[in-house]
């Protein structure tokens, strides 16, 4: 989104510096032109109004008109929505602060969790709340585990490492798994 933004405003400076230029080097020609364009728009839309094709005129001001909104709407979503936390306030300190980076996080959180048996691949994502530290982890493991213990001993694992050895707050856990094909024989 920041370089959408971007380029959307050295765009309109680009317009508004070429508009400010014409306007102060002939002011009385630009004005002239200004005012002959919406004569020309208004005689067509009177025009239109007033023929056979008005029924059609006034769907495409509908449709044209919704898709302009629309297109404002979400890009203004887009622009007010808070971004995820970056970073994370270290809770157990004291006289001081810190804050560790949510890829810090993952990357320690994999890395702790990769070392279980029978875990072939995790890919966590760590969200920044106001409560704690929310974890989303999609575990890899072989086919031929016992899901509820497993799903336990990666929970523990996660609230030693996140609690424990990070000082983070631990919000809610959610951990989705994935058995690995089984060999062919």
């Amino acid at each position: 989104m920041n370089v959408f933004n971007r380029l959307v405003v050295i765009g309109l400076l680009l317009v508004i510096i070429v508009i400010a230029a014409v306007v102060v080097i002939e002011p009385g020609g630009t004005f002239d032109v200004t005012a002959a364009f919406f004569e020309w728009l208004s005689d067509v839309t009177d025009f239109y109004r007033s023929s056979q094709q008005r029924y059609l005129f006034a769907a495409a001001r509908i449709v044209i008109g919704g898709a302009v909104v629309l297109v404002c709407l979400f890009m203004l979503w887009l622009e007010l929505r808070r971004p995820r936390k970056q970073t994370i306030r270290v809770e157990k300190l004291t006289g001081g602060e810190a804050h560790i980076t949510t890829d810090s996080i993952e990357q320690r959180l994999a890395y702790n969790l990769d070392q279980l048996p029978d875990v072939i691949k995790v890919m966590p994502t760590v969200t920044g709340r106001s409560r704690g530290v929310d974890i989303d982890l999609v575990l890899e493991t072989s086919p031929d585990i016992d899901v509820p213990m497993k799903t336990e001993e990666v929970l523990e694992v996660t609230r030693e490492v996140v609690g424990e050895r990070m000082g983070l707050k631990l919000g809610k856990v959610q951990a989705k798994i994935k058995h690995a094909p089984y060999p062919k024989e």
